[in-house]
């Protein structure tokens, strides 16, 4: 026996479905909540007081009552099917009909403005009541996509009726629909929104340092503390014997000097901006970062393109004689790790077993400094 509380609240779980039903133009109704029957243990006088407060309840629903005959309470009149008529009973019942008739608007508005939407209509359209604040503007930045595939402008360029930061804000609804939109003019392997749907970025800087001032004056470059665009650090036919790589800020800023050696600050993006550096083939690269999940990733990924890059302060040994200054550490599945060595991997599962994270400015910084000379020795 449900109450019209339990009623409500399973219809309005169907909501969505029903919304998805009616954007694909299928009929579903009438919609039957189903009723199960009285159980003989029941207390009757519960069960009466449960029918006729249903029977009083005034609502856009629709019951059918069986007269039973029962073994226990004789001859009753019970609820046997409950079933709304429509879209719109189920709307007025959910307190939704404005909801519904937003809805249909802004399917309508699609389909008129952008009908290349039509597949992600079918199929999700449910999600527009989330954005029904936006949906005009969103259609409107889709309508410009499917005329425009390849804007070739920054993202705040695009001349669409919206704000500069419209787009920025509500990029996870527009890259579904877009993906839908643009189709084949999607780049896939489009790090972000903007790369992913041809618009311009600005390029990551790469701060770097000559540790050496002789080496400065060797590469001819005016400052020994510089950051420049990521590609133009990419083009740099140097010939530098060490690259050191950190990810920490302070630890970058308090390296000391080193003979022939170029430190760069990862901050993160380590592999993303060093990929490209042909240069560094033949430089004895050394990466210090964070012992955790996504240090470890990094490290990974720098000897998939740097077979010859060392580590320093990350293996087994290091972290066994600094784990007491570790603290809790947060897990990244979507990471891999296939290019650690044997000691790598074994101070990774110590680090995984918390999870951990050692940081790499927690470390004293006499014997780090000490174990950084070693490793470019």
């Amino acid at each position: 026996m449900l109450t019209p509380e339990e009623i409500l609240s399973f219809a309005a779980r169907k909501w969505l479905g029903v919304l998805r039903a009616e954007a694909r133009g299928e009929n579903i109704f009438p919609l039957r909540i189903p009723f199960g029957r009285p159980l003989p243990t029941a207390d009757f006088d519960v069960l009466r007081k449960d029918i006729e407060l249903l029977a009083a309840t005034p609502s856009s629903w629709q019951i059918t009552w069986d007269e039973i005959e029962t073994r226990k309470w004789g001859r009753q009149r019970f609820p046997s099917k409950l079933e709304f008529a429509s879209i719109e009973d189920l709307a007025q019942a959910l307190g939704r009909f404005a909801e519904l008739q937003a809805f249909r608007a802004a399917l309508l508005g699609a389909r008129t403005q952008c009908p290349a939407l039509e597949p992600w209509l079918r199929d999700c359209a449910h999600h527009i009541v989330q954005h029904l604040g936006e949906w005009d503007r969103l259609v409107a930045v889709c309508a410009y996509f499917h005329a425009n595939p390849r804007p070739r402008c920054y993202m705040r360029q695009l001349p669409v009726p919206v704000d500069t930061k419209f787009i920025d804000e509500n990029a996870g609804i527009l890259r579904a629909l877009l993906d839908v939109v643009v189709g084949d003019a999607v780049d896939p392997t489009g790090a972000t929104f903007a790369e992913r749907f041809n618009l311009l970025v600005d390029a990551p800087q790469v701060r770097f340092r000559f540790l050496d001032d002789a080496l400065r004056e060797a590469t001819a470059w005016p400052v020994l503390d510089c950051s420049i665009p990521a590609p133009s650090f990419a083009r740099q036919q140097w010939s530098i014997p060490r690259v050191l790589v950190v990810e920490n800020r302070d630890i970058f800023l308090s390296l000391p000097v080193i003979a022939g050696t170029l430190a760069v600050f990862g901050s993160g993006k380590a592999l993303s901006v060093l990929k490209p550096c042909r240069w560094m083939d033949d430089a004895l690269v050394v990466y210090w970062g964070d012992c955790d999940e996504a240090g470890y990733g990094i490290l990974s990924g720098l000897r998939s393109v740097f077979p010859h890059v060392r580590s320093v302060l990350m293996d087994e040994c290091s972290w066994h004689q600094w784990k007491h200054l570790a603290s809790p550490g947060r897990r990244d599945p979507s990471v891999r790790h296939d290019h650690l060595s044997d000691t790598e991997r074994v101070a990774l599962g110590l680090v995984l077993a918390g999870p951990s994270m050692l940081e790499q400015e927690k470390i004293p910084w006499p014997q780090a400094e000490m174990a950084v000379r070693a490793a470019l020795a």
